[in-house]
């Protein structure tokens, strides 16, 4: 397969509902949250865990007489009695209401008997069972508009079979995937190397989502099983190890770039730390692809994370806002997690930090715009909080012609924990260029 060009994905397990005792229809639900704060459009594919490989009957898609297998989404009890088909026949619809653009997958499960009952009859028959198979899967594919199938490659699914059989399925899923006029996807999200077979792999597969986060699972291994670097993708891990989470979005980003990874998968948007999971998430997309045009806004994001107060910020100023950066802390099950958003502006001036007392918050900002060598830009900022401290002022204001003052002011009883605004590219005298920052607004809880 070709090499895959940049993608940030995530998996989405539908047995679980979280908060614990919601649906996927309450406010505030995990998938409800989803579609609040934007997170679809921080995705380019979503996987939905799980399927099973199941006999054809009368109640499957296809239907059939058992004699071929397909696959079928696994059950799960939901407090308001639904069931798991109407949980991803609504992600389907909700993600892509949102974002025209994701590719939604399905994800089979890595139970030991997944692949070798397709192959308990007669060696003979495999090659047809494996086709059998693998039209029947893109029956599935087209029935439920989806745009490709991943693989839960780990123990004991991993440890089942035998290359010989992964070599003759993958090759017929390959191929019947490829008569289609619509592109599918195949995917694999493998723990260990197993009984796969790494030509088949380089040959059939998009790509390789390594479950790195799984603390055995080797890039090494998989390249020395003959797949192709280039296939390797970055699995993170957003989820709690314990009551800790496992990686921060720049956690994930520092393994994703100091590997050369071209796709970064993470493992979940909906555990009970949903909140972390799809702030984390939010913010890896954008220290992956950037953030398109010259306006910001981190409001989403510390939404998603359920709104935490910002703890620190990094201003930089010279004469003028060069750029801001904040961090928002919050507490999960007593564990303190952070959210370090990405700085908006450009690298001029020089930095200042603003470290908040633990309990204090930004409750007002205020400061000058104005024209500055014929630009537009914040000249200078103030940080003031709950608790009566000062920080600044940040911005000399040299070089302006014109002052106008600003000001921000939380609501009582909350704070600004999120900014937005835009910034400006100007030219130095030096020669060159740099941003700094245009426009500035406050978001409050």
């Amino acid at each position: 397969m070709s090499i895959p060009s940049r993608s940030v994905n995530a998996w989405i397990f539908l047995g679980e509902d979280e908060p614990s005792g919601s649906s996927y229809n309450t406010p505030g639900s995990s998938y409800q949250s989803l579609i609040a704060y934007g997170v679809y459009n921080y995705l380019d594919m979503v996987n939905i865990c799980f399927a099973n490989t199941v006999s054809t009957s009368s109640n499957t898609v296809p239907p059939g007489d058992g004699s071929t297998y397909t696959i079928e989404l696994q059950t799960a009890s939901h407090p308001d009695g639904c069931s798991n088909q109407q949980y991803m026949d609504w992600l389907i619809r909700d993600a892509r209401a949102a974002n025209r653009d994701v590719r939604i997958l399905i994800t089979l499960g890595y139970g030991q008997n997944e692949f070798t009952q397709i192959f308990s009859g007669h060696e003979s028959g495999w090659q047809q069972a494996a086709a059998d198979f693998a039209n029947n899967l893109v029956a599935y594919l087209e029935y439920y508009n989806l745009d490709g199938f991943d693989v839960d490659w780990e123990y004991p699914l991993s440890s089942a079979g035998t290359q010989q059989q992964f070599q003759i399925l993958f090759t017929a899923i390959r191929s019947a995937f490829s008569a289609q006029s619509r592109y599918y996807y195949l995917t694999l999200s493998p723990a260990d190397v197993g009984t796969l077979d790494g030509q088949t792999v380089s040959d059939a597969f998009d790509f390789v989502n390594l479950q790195l986060y799984s603390g055995f699972t080797d890039p090494g291994e998989f390249i020395r099983a003959g797949v192709s670097r280039s296939l390797l993708a970055y699995g993170a891990k957003f989820e709690v190890n314990g009551t800790t989470p496992y990686q921060t979005a720049q956690n994930a980003y520092s393994g994703y770039t100091s590997g050369g990874y071209n796709v970064v998968t993470q493992w979940r948007l909906n555990s009970n730390d949903f909140q972390y999971e799809q702030a984390q998430q939010m913010i890896l997309y954008e220290l992956v692809f950037g953030i398109p045009g010259s306006t910001f806004s981190d409001v989403a994001i510390v939404g998603a994370a359920g709104n935490p107060p910002i703890s620190r910020m990094v201003i930089r100023s010279g004469d003028v806002v060069d750029a801001i950066q904040t961090t928002n802390t919050g507490v999960f099950e007593g564990t303190t997690v952070q959210y370090q958003q990405l700085q908006h502006g450009g690298s001029g001036g020089s930095a200042s930090i603003v470290n908040l007392q633990s309990g204090d918050a930004i409750t007002e900002i205020t400061g000058f715009t104005g024209e500055w060598y014929g630009w537009s830009c914040v000249l200078q900022i103030t940080v003031r909080t709950r608790n009566g401290n000062t920080y600044g002022p940040f911005g000399s204001m040299n070089g302006s012609t014109s002052q106008t003052p600003f000001s921000y002011t939380a609501p009582l009883g909350q704070s600004i924990v999120a900014f937005n605004g835009s910034t400006v590219n100007v030219p130095l005298a030096g020669g060159g260029s740099t941003d700094v920052i245009a426009s500035l607004d406050a978001g409050y809880a």
